[in-house]
């Protein structure tokens, strides 16, 4: 079992990306990153050439992201762009948690798309935010029916440890719970619990706030968790690259960062 992970990098340096795509790429894999999941621009222009160059850099494409509609009416072509880039894993990145009923009717459709993409080797993982830990139907939490109605051999969870967090619950207790249906995490981190709704949220560099960063990267790593995927929603007092890099070099300081 490995001892540490492998790091990726989604979302915060989005306008660098926009500047100079492959000069920020760099930049990242010189920083330490593994992987990227903002990966929609490799499908522009020359595919193979865009994954080469990605890979010469050092980067790898970690996920494809669509959208519960987009399983729905044109899966296909979430299969066909996931292959191109070459990416293991397809995220579905929200859901709603109006009632049981709705929550059990999209697991039938995450059930349907995970079975056809398991088909062509890709994961179909749910992205959690707060609201799957803090509603509950008769007792029993959002992210509990999901996942007690969703086939574990199809439907796996990319799941986000701020927003656990934020939702009320613990996300090493989550991490072990949900163990061999995450293949992939979002670390990022919170100055405080203590904001009245998710737009109020101040987000801080990794292993500068509350969250149990650092004990989460490590419970992945223990149940076998392949990629730890560094996010913030909004930056705090840094720059996007200056996040990127501290929120690196504290997961290497703390040993858990390949």
């Amino acid at each position: 079992m490995a001892n540490k992970a492998k790091i990726g990098l989604i979302g915060i340096v989005a306008e660098e990306m926009k500047q100079d795509v492959w000069g920020t790429c760099k930049k990242l894999a010189d920083i330490g990153y593994k992987g990227i999941e903002s990966t929609r621009f490799l499908l522009e222009g020359d595919v193979e050439a865009n994954l080469k160059r990605l890979r010469n850099i050092g980067l790898e494409p970690i996920t494809y992201s669509t959208t519960k509609q987009q399983l729905m009416e044109d899966i296909d072509t979430v299969i066909e762009n996931a292959k191109k880039i070459q990416v293991p894993h397809v995220s579905v990145w929200w859901g709603p948690t109006e009632s049981k009923e709705q929550l059990i009717e999209d697991a039938k459709i995450y059930n349907e798309a995970g079975a056809k993409l398991a088909s062509a080797g890709l994961k179909l993982c749910y992205h959690n935010h707060e609201h799957e830990f803090n509603t509950f139907f008769d007792g029993v939490s959002a992210i509990d029916i999901l996942a007690e109605y969703t086939d574990p051999e199809h439907v796996y969870f990319e799941l986000d440890c701020a927003w656990i967090t934020f939702g009320g619950a613990d996300p090493v207790y989550i991490l072990n719970k949900m163990a061999g249906r995450v293949p992939a995490i979002h670390i990022k981190d919170l100055k405080s619990t203590d904001y009245p709704d998710r737009e109020s949220v101040v987000f801080t560099a990794v292993g500068t706030g509350i969250v149990k960063t650092v004990e989460s990267v490590k419970t992945a790593i223990e149940t076998g968790v392949e990629w730890v995927v560094v996010e913030q929603d909004r930056m705090h007092n840094l720059t996007p690259m200056e996040t990127a890099l501290v929120s690196y070099l504290n997961l290497k300081e703390a040993g858990v960062a390949l």
